[in-house]
């Protein structure tokens, strides 16, 4: 499966002196969702801005579908979508307005589609910017990047300000735009959505890579076993069969127990907490 995306030994230095990037290299490929994960001033923002052409690195290179966004990003922009964490749009604007518009430059005149995304989003296309709540306007951003039905996909915490359901409705889209062979970069805080979603997951810690995984990593047959007996708390990782498990149980006779496995977020903060 061909890489979409390609970050290679990228670095970013700010004037201040503050180096938020110190050489990371990783990949989408066709068709995957990627997951970017790290705390504020990681480095995943400043990593989408260069891919975005937004701001130059200090050394390095990305490619998008072969193209490099210093030169080609133009190109780069008629098969790329970008949905920012944060919105912004006119106010007196209506929501069709900016549909309509983005539509026009990207040469797409999917009015069906548009009004479909409406309906299912829940988004009335006549109400102005200015009416609109943060949820309703993340709405919009979203509804902007998939009307043309890019093959490479942005997101910078999509689903801040949405609520539950319409985050689902957000998923169950993306899900079928990478059906479709669409390649997703998403960076994202909560990390349940990663789980669920994302093929593989990239960690950044301070400008670094941490690791680079695919997310069965993460779902393996170890169970964490915490439980009090006496009222004292134990915990255990459990690696044999659940039978056995619990036949200790048993012996144990706990007054509580909580059996889980392994998540990223626990993986998360074990690669943070390092420190």
């Amino acid at each position: 499966m061909r890489n979409v995306i390609e970050i290679n030994e990228l670095k970013k230095t700010y004037s201040n002196g503050f180096c938020a990037l110190k050489g990371i290299s990783l990949s989408v490929k066709e068709g995957e969702i990627l997951g970017l994960i790290g705390k504020n001033g990681a480095g995943k923002s400043t990593t989408i801005r260069i891919l975005l052409n937004l701001i130059n690195q200090t050394s390095g290179e990305v490619k998008i579908n072969g193209f490099d966004p210093r030169k080609d990003i133009k190109l780069i922009n008629s098969f790329t979508s970008f949905v920012p964490s944060e919105v912004s749009y006119y106010g007196g604007l209506r929501v069709k307005d900016i549909i309509n518009y983005s539509m026009r430059i990207s040469n797409v005149k999917d009015y069906e589609k548009a009004n479909r995304l409406y309906e299912y989003l829940e988004i009335n296309p006549e109400r102005k910017i200015d009416e609109l709540s943060l949820g309703n306007r993340k709405k919009v951003s979203i509804i902007q990047a998939l009307i043309k039905s890019p093959t490479v996909i942005i997101l910078d915490e999509p689903t801040s300000g949405l609520d539950p359901l319409i985050q689902e409705k957000l998923f169950h889209l993306l899900m079928k735009e990478k059906k479709n062979g669409t390649s997703i970069l998403l960076s994202s805080h909560n990390l349940q959505e990663v789980e669920k979603y994302c093929d593989r997951v990239a960690i950044i810690k301070d400008g670094n890579l941490i690791e680079v995984a695919e997310i069965d990593k993460f779902k393996s047959d170890v169970l964490n076993v915490t439980y009090t007996k006496d009222g004292k708390e134990y915990k255990m990782i459990w690696g044999n069969s659940i039978h056995d498990l619990l036949k200790e149980l048993t012996k144990i006779n706990p007054d509580t127990l909580e059996i889980k496995k392994p998540s990223i977020e626990e993986e998360f903060m074990k690669h943070y907490e390092e420190d």
